[in-house]
């Protein structure tokens, strides 16, 4: 026996419950996910269904059925502003972290259909990645699934995120490391003379390693003292070479430069840098644009080895930097402006710093060096090259 309905309906079964159904504008007939043990059961439910659609809240159920793999390969593929590191950022967490089998008893979320994940099923595999992988890891990538899940909502394939972990995208990283003003010279000193300068221009000025080595010669200017980040160069897995822009707008910006790091530079330039306007600054010994993991093998992982300062990061000279600007008395927009921090607050704000203060930075920057009994490098002469000990000032 059937109950007929403008909009669906009910059906007796012979197991004596109630089955709920309507029609898709297709003229598909949709059946309740449940049966229902009385009529009035069926109705209501029905009802809610109607009523759900009359105010635009009703989600197709076939909707819900796509896999979360092929959904999330969809999704990155729709992210078209996405930097070419960024989306390989991206797809390494879905594949390594998001989608796989990560331990028995955790099924595969990239198998799972996009209705059927629950924020019990996500929080078994968040406590899985934390456990396998690391805290950081897991907050990484709890962000990216809960960023493609919001995109299912507004796609109305799911009606709610199950990503619901309490601060699960907040990452805890231990405190960041950071070299005295005499240890980094001394690691300026370690490597082979030809870095001397991208030690100190990391340690000093506080420029990422991807715009140290995109800098050219046109992008100095010692008269004045400062050095513009208009690029950065990366190598990605794939092994393409890409140089553009820089990490964010933000990170465009022009730094001054403490005289001591000036006089560092001219040295370099006449010594090891590429020539014309748009040579390169910093290259090997075959005068090549230098590659990171060439660089970090060769030149610096030997180095901080010798220095007994194993485990420091050549990130962790841009920290140094940003320590010693802040001793100076640099407050937090001049801080900002400096080092090119991106964020909703700092993109207001590092427009805001005044020149002259990050000028006094840098000057600061000279007076450190020169009372920590650090050897200054004079200005040189037409024809001459060399280092003279005596301090600054002396």
């Amino acid at each position: 026996m059937a109950g007929r309905r403008q909009f669906g309906n009910l059906r007796h079964l012979p197991s004596g419950r109630w089955q709920a159904r309507y029609r898709l504008p297709s003229g598909e007939m949709v059946p309740a996910p449940v049966t229902f043990p009385t009529k009035g059961d069926a109705g209501r439910w029905l009802a809610s269904v109607e009523t759900d659609r009359t105010r635009g809240l009703w989600l197709d159920p076939r909707a819900g059925r796509m896999r979360l793999e092929d959904y999330s390969k969809d999704w990155l593929k729709s992210q078209v502003r996405l930097a070419p590191r960024t989306r390989e950022i991206y797809d390494l967490q879905l594949r390594l972290h998001i989608l796989p089998v990560l331990a028995e008893g955790v099924p595969a979320l990239g198998n799972i259909a996009l209705a059927e994940l629950t924020p019990e099923l996500v929080r078994r595999w968040y406590a899985t990645l934390t456990k396998q992988r690391s805290a950081s890891v897991a907050a990484k990538a709890y962000v990216r699934l809960r960023q493609i899940l919001r995109q299912a909502v507004n796609d109305d394939r799911i009606g709610k995120n199950p990503c619901r972990i309490d601060q699960g995208g907040v990452e805890r990283t231990p405190e960041q490391r950071f070299v005295s003003l005499p240890e980094l010279y001394a690691l300026a000193g370690a490597v082979p003379d030809r870095y001397r300068a991208l030690i100190l221009t990391a340690g000093l000025a506080g420029l990422r390693q991807g715009e140290l080595f995109a800098l050219r010669r046109s992008d100095l200017d010692l008269e004045d003292a400062t050095v513009s980040v208009r690029r950065k160069r990366l190598r990605l897995a794939s092994g393409d070479v890409i140089e553009g822009d820089p990490k964010s707008e933000a990170s465009r910006r022009t730094v001054s430069l403490p005289q001591l790091l000036v006089a560092e530079l001219r040295l370099h330039l006449l010594q090891y840098a590429q020539t014309g306007v748009n040579g390169y600054v910093f290259v090997g010994p075959t005068g090549q644009p230098l590659e990171r993991s060439n660089f970090r093998g060769r030149i610096w992982v030997p180095a901080i080895e010798l220095m007994g300062l194993s485990g420091v990061r050549f990130h962790d000279l841009r920290h140094t930097a940003g320590t010693l600007a802040a001793r100076t008395g640099a407050t937090t927009k001049e801080l900002m402006a400096r080092f090119g921090h991106s964020s909703p607050r700092a993109s207001m704000i590092y427009q805001h710093a005044a020149a002259d203060r990050d000028r006094l930075i840098a000057e600061r920057l000279d007076v450190m060096t020169v009372e920590a009994g650090l050897a200054p490098i004079v200005p040189i002469e037409e024809g001459k090259t060399g280092r003279k000990t005596t301090v600054l000032g002396a």
